[in-house]
């Protein structure tokens, strides 16, 4: 006797086809809580109101739940090692973020794309990393606890061996282009993006900053 394989089957929130939610492929947003992706329209769930998320999960039977949890564990990365225990990777990038799953994910993504990586959970320990490795951009979220991530690009900019450090400014919050204008005019961001960053997006942002990562050992 045939099985008949467990199905979920849900519309996608932009092109609203129907497809099969535990066969779909999930997307490679920089964003712990990575989403499916529509075989349709190749649009994620990422940028689904938050209505569409509570829905898709208060339906979803409990393959699609395991199905996350599985997903989720193999995705776990540990924060990569300082530069000084591994060879040296230029362009270096520091990765600044509170939340440590955040930051593990971003940090991996970037380190796929083949830069150096440096991974900071606060704006005081990456403060302490900048000044040691001097990296040529800092990733950061805006907002983290004490000081947040635009206080610590106004630092850096400030700081005069650092001052030609690149600095990105990511958030989740504040989405209007009148941040974007402050975080560039007051505080000194050399660009703003929105979260959940699609890996594209993360990869054309260190592409206009940096040069092509080179491997290597540091002089």
């Amino acid at each position: 006797m045939q099985t008949t394989l467990p199905r979920y089957i849900v519309h996608c929130h932009t092109c609203r086809l129907a497809f099969d939610a535990l066969a779909a492929a999930w997307c490679d947003c920089v964003t712990k809580s990575r989403s499916l992706v529509c075989p349709h329209c190749s649009r994620c769930f990422c940028d689904a109101p938050a209505v569409y998320g509570r829905t898709f999960w208060g339906d979803a039977p409990p393959s699609m739940w395991e199905r996350r949890t599985q997903y989720r564990e193999s995705q776990v990365r540990p924060r990569p090692s300082p530069p000084s225990a591994t060879p040296r990777i230029r362009p270096l990038v520091l990765v600044v973020d509170d939340d440590t799953d955040v930051l593990a994910i971003a940090s991996g993504s970037v380190a796929e794309l083949g830069y150096g990586v440096l991974a900071a959970s606060s704006a005081e320990e990456a403060l302490d990393l900048a000044r040691q490795y001097q990296p040529d951009l800092v990733l950061t979220d805006a907002l983290m606890p004490k000081i947040d991530g635009r206080e610590m690009c106004r630092r850096i900019k400030n700081t005069p061996e650092l001052a030609a450090t690149r600095v990105i400014i990511m958030s989740a919050v504040y989405k209007s282009s009148r941040y974007l204008t402050e975080a560039t005019r007051t505080f000194g961001a050399d660009g703003f993006v929105v979260k959940p960053l699609k890996l594209e997006n993360l990869h054309r942002v260190l592409r206009t900053h940096l040069p092509a990562p080179l491997r290597g050992d540091a002089p």
